[in-house]
């Protein structure tokens, strides 16, 4: 696994650094000091996990950064690794294309645990993150054209449900999950959830 690692921090980079080497089979590992910095080794380090730090200098904050990350390593898992502990900013990060946000006073294992949920394809957000208007309430906010059922495959993916979770909890098979998907790309015209993402917010799936 290749690990990125964003903080101005130096004493947290290499925290983390010892940390997850010790955890997990890092291959390659890159750190940043900056988003900038971040971005300019993105163009050429393919990272899998990536952690970022949500206020930096520099003039590029870690929101801005994650936008630009997410384009750059669309397969990557990105995970914001701040102190703040503010469910607007964890909204934020979700929003922009983040696979977790994990806070700075995390317990060692706590912080081992989430990533390995993280890596197993798991969202991990405060749970007041997902509070808002029903999801019945979203299927009439969003005008797109795709059917009803591919809404609702669409609205639980880009609010992290995988495509088991998808099929138990609208009780269809995992391969129908998979052709509803196949569809809504086609329809949308993308089939990265990143910019599935950037949809949602257009047509107000998270306004709460």
């Amino acid at each position: 696994m290749n690990l990125m690692i964003i903080d101005d921090h130096e004493i947290v980079r290499d925290g983390l650094s010892m940390l997850l080497q010790q955890s997990f089979c890092i291959d390659g590992r890159i750190c940043a000091c900056d988003g900038y910095e971040a971005i300019k080794a993105a163009e050429s380090f393919s990272a899998d996990l990536v952690l970022l730090d949500l206020s930096m200098p520099g003039g590029l904050d870690g929101l801005t950064t994650l936008e630009k990350l997410r384009k750059l390593l669309p397969d990557a898992k990105i995970v914001i690794f701040s102190m703040h502990d503010d469910v607007g900013y964890q909204r934020k990060a979700y929003e922009a294309g983040a696979d977790g946000y994990l806070i700075k006073q995390l317990k060692r294992d706590d912080l081992v645990q989430s990533l390995d949920q993280i890596l197993a394809n798991q969202k991990v957000f405060d749970t007041h993150v997902w509070e808002g208007p029903s999801e019945g309430d979203y299927f009439h906010q969003i005008d797109l054209p795709i059917t009803k059922r591919e809404k609702e495959v669409f609205i639980l993916t880009v609010k992290g449900y995988s495509q088991k979770d998808i099929a138990e909890r609208l009780n269809i098979s995992v391969k129908t999950v998979e052709n509803h998907r196949q569809k809504i790309g086609e329809k949308l015209g993308t089939h990265k959830r990143y910019e599935w993402v950037e949809t949602a917010r257009k047509y107000n799936v998270f306004q709460t």
